[in-house]
C-alpha cells in the first residue's frame, strides 16, 4: 500500500508542477496583453487562481511523504530518534487527521453538489467551478492516506525499537 501512495503522490506532484508552468505562462500572458497591447484579459486571473488551488491541493501530499514542508525542526531535533518519530509521525498525524477528515467530507459534498447544478463563477465567460472544487478533496483524501500511514509507520517503528531495546 505504501507503494502505492508513493506513486500516487509523485504523479500528484507533477501534475501540480505542470498546472504551476501553466499558471505562469497564463499570467505572463496576462500581463503582456495589459501592459503592452493595453489590452486586458478578463479570464487570466480566474484561470490563474483555478491553476493555483489545484497546484497547492495536489502537491500537499508528496510535500508531506517526502518531509519537505514545513515543520519544527528546532523543537524536535532537540530529542532523540525516538522522541522525533512520537513527535513527527505520530503527533502531527494525530493532530492533523481530525481536521482534514471533515474537510474531506465537507468539499466532497460541496464539490458534487455544484458539479451536480452545473454551477459556474459570475465573471463575463463563466466557467464551472466543480472541477476545481473536485481538487479540493481529492487532494485532501491523499494527503489524509500519507498520514494515516506515516501514523502507522510512526507506530511500527516505536513498537519496533520497544521490542529491540528490551532484547538487549
Amino acid at each position: 500500500m505504501d507503494h502505492i501512495l508513493e506513486r500516487i503522490s509523485f504523479y500528484a506532484i507533477y501534475i501540480a508542477g505542470i498546472i504551476t508552468l501553466f499558471m505562469a505562462c497564463v499570467t505572463t500572458y496576462g500581463v503582456f496583453t495589459r501592459y503592452a497591447l493595453h489590452r486586458p484579459e478578463h479570464y487570466t486571473y480566474e484561470i490563474a487562481i483555478f491553476c493555483l488551488i489545484s497546484s497547492v491541493c495536489l502537491s500537499l501530499a508528496y510535500i508531506q511523504r517526502e518531509g519537505r514542508n514545513l515543520r519544527a525542526d528546532y523543537f524536535s531535533n532537540r530529542f532523540k530518534p525516538r522522541g522525533q518519530n512520537i513527535i513527527l509521525n505520530i503527533f502531527v498525524p494525530l493532530i492533523a487527521l481530525p481536521y482534514l477528515i471533515p474537510l474531506v467530507w465537507t468539499n466532497w459534498e460541496a464539490a458534487w453538489y455544484s458539479l451536480s447544478i452545473g454551477e459556474r463563477t459570475y465573471s463575463a465567460w463563466a466557467p464551472p467551478v466543480g472541477p476545481i472544487k473536485l481538487m479540493v478533496p481529492i487532494g485532501m483524501a491523499l494527503l489524509s492516506l500519507i498520514l494515516i500511514a506515516q501514523l502507522i509507520q510512526g507506530f511500527i517503528n516505536l513498537i519496533k525499537n520497544s521490542y529491540e531495546k528490551m532484547k538487549t
